[in-house]
């Protein structure tokens, strides 16, 4: 939040209860779909310079996803 332009805060209630603790992150999981991401946009940018065709794109990603 930027507060550059404020001249006043009001604080209407203050929380004294502590918030939910934060979901754990499956970090390996997270860096698969990172991995298949990147390939996924790689192959994307391969198909643009081969001259593939946008009809052409759209059916191999069809196909792939299947």
């Amino acid at each position: 939040v930027n507060l550059q332009y404020v001249s006043e805060v009001e604080i209407i209630n203050d929380r004294t209860e502590t918030p939910p603790p934060l979901a754990s992150l499956n970090v390996s999981k997270l860096a698969n779909k990172a991995r298949t991401e990147k390939e996924e946009k790689m192959s994307q940018a391969y198909a643009i310079s081969a001259g593939v065709s946008l009809e052409g794109q759209q059916l191999f990603q069809t196909i792939h996803k299947t």
